[in-house]
């Protein structure tokens, strides 16, 4: 089980992350497939135009005003890095486009079902396309939480109309305590640690 760690601020961090694993593989496949496209396509344009600058340069060899092939080499060179890089480039900014939409709707989602929860608003959610794990965790308490109200509703409206007879007394007792278990129970805070070294006068020998 993960327990979350304090930061420098002393708030707790979790060390669980929640990660979409069908969407990354996505990208990885896809991020493998443009490199061998892009590395076939370029090796594929370097070798036409290593042909065509060899047959350019195959009868002009002993003319002075030819332009050496190594330098005509090394510019078609820097020029299929350049389309090289800017392909990345597009596929990145592409990307990060895709999964910045994909992380704002899933927030955008779990913030809306936060509001209705902090509103006491537990009435059924429509259903939508975005699905995550934190977004299942976050439906499956409100479930719960909708449950346990309807319970105590249905509890509460079992309940005699007062005034109450005598012999009704252990009934209603008995309904007050199942509906007491179903409230949320406080939070408990764990004592500070007292620094090393320091003793209480109550503390053993």
């Amino acid at each position: 089980m993960n327990t979350p760690t304090l930061t420098r601020r002393g708030h707790p961090r979790r060390k669980l992350h929640y990660v979409d694993e069908t969407l990354q593989k996505f990208f990885l496949v896809g991020l493998v497939l443009l490199e061998a496209a892009l590395a076939a396509g370029l090796t594929w344009l370097m070798w036409q135009h290593l042909n065509q600058i060899v047959d350019d340069n195959l009868y002009r060899v002993h003319l002075n005003q030819a332009q050496p092939i190594l330098a005509q080499l090394m510019q078609k060179a820097l020029q299929l890095l350049g389309i090289f890089f800017a392909a990345n480039l597009l596929a990145l900014v592409l990307v990060d486009a895709v999964w910045r939409r994909y992380v704002n709707a899933i927030l955008a989602r779990f913030m809306r079902l936060m509001r209705k929860s902090a509103a006491l608003d537990f009435n059924d959610d429509p259903a939508t396309r975005e699905r995550h794990q934190v977004l299942n965790l976050a439906e499956s308490q409100r479930d719960k939480e909708r449950q346990r109200l309807t319970e105590i509703r249905t509890r509460m409206s079992l309940l005699p109309e007062a005034p109450l007879a005598p012999e009704q007394a252990p009934y209603v007792a008995d309904a007050v305590h199942a509906m007491k278990r179903l409230l949320p129970m406080p939070p408990t805070h764990a004592p500070a640690a007292r620094p090393v070294g320091r003793r209480r006068s109550t503390d053993p020998l």
